[in-house]
């Protein structure tokens, strides 16, 4: 049964995303421009922040706190702590079950002993994942989690990505993180779903820019001529049809 994404969301009683889409059992990435809404998405789906309306659905119910892992944009361990210190608390807590692998893996060795203020980007970032890819859960839900990572811990990442839980949603700004890894993407615009489907879907697409007078338009497509005719003979001038690929959704 696929994973229900249905919900409104934001800030203030202000609506940031709506987002409905159903998303298989796999590794789905969540991508968009700056702005999409991709950060909000996850935070509601999470819990981090109460959904204006709906939730996320899993086997047609809520998910219980213990079925999901949730890697904020910007992790909060405390400055001023032992890496050790913090990362077992949250294992503790937690109830991690992969710790010695994702110790090895993430080379916390080098950094173990070392205060969390002290570190640099990817080592803090490794640091985070550490605490949630040591999770068994059905549903993760990570945001941005090769951020400031070096490259061979990039390529560590991804490896667990395809072996997390039943279902993981992960945030990127890098195609070379969603070809080979993803098995759906769930692409955002202005915070609604712009594509939900298989990578391969993308190639069919195409995204028309059009103006009427003052007004621009642009729409998505599996059928451009037809589209361009269309918005033609409502008076549309098409100023451009391109590529809904991969990178062009990301952009």
């Amino acid at each position: 049964m696929p994973l229900l994404i249905d919900l409104a969301a934001g800030y203030r009683g202000r609506v940031v995303v709506e987002v409905r889409a159903e998303v298989p059992a796999g590794v789905a990435a969540v991508i968009g421009p700056n702005g999409s809404g991709k950060s909000t998405l996850l935070r509601a789906a999470a819990g981090v922040i109460r959904p204006i309306r709906g939730g996320v659905f899993l086997d047609g119910r809520p998910p219980l706190p213990g079925e999901v892992a949730y890697l904020p944009h910007a992790g909060g361990l405390e400055p001023n702590a032992r890496v050790r210190d913090e990362v077992e608390f949250y294992w503790e807590v937690l109830g991690a079950e992969n710790r010695e692998e994702v110790y090895e893996a993430l080379g916390l060795g080098e950094i173990w002993d070392k205060r969390v203020g002290d570190l640099s980007h990817g080592q803090r970032r490794r640091a985070e994942l550490a605490v949630v890819l040591a999770l068994r859960r059905r549903l993760f839900l990570l945001d941005e989690p090769l951020k400031g990572l070096d490259v061979q811990y990039r390529d560590v990442v991804l490896k667990f990505l395809k072996r997390l839980g039943e279902y993981v949603l992960y945030t990127t700004h890098d195609p070379g993180a969603v070809e080979g890894v993803a098995d759906w993407v769930v692409a955002m615009r202005g915070g609604r779903v712009a594509y939900s489907g298989p990578p391969s879907g993308l190639g069919k697409r195409a995204v028309i820019k059009a103006r009427r007078g003052a007004e621009l338009l642009v729409v998505e497509t599996e059928d451009a001529a037809s589209k361009v005719k269309e918005l033609e003979a409502l008076g549309y001038v098409v100023e451009e049809v391109s590529s809904a690929g991969l990178k062009a959704l990301m952009a």
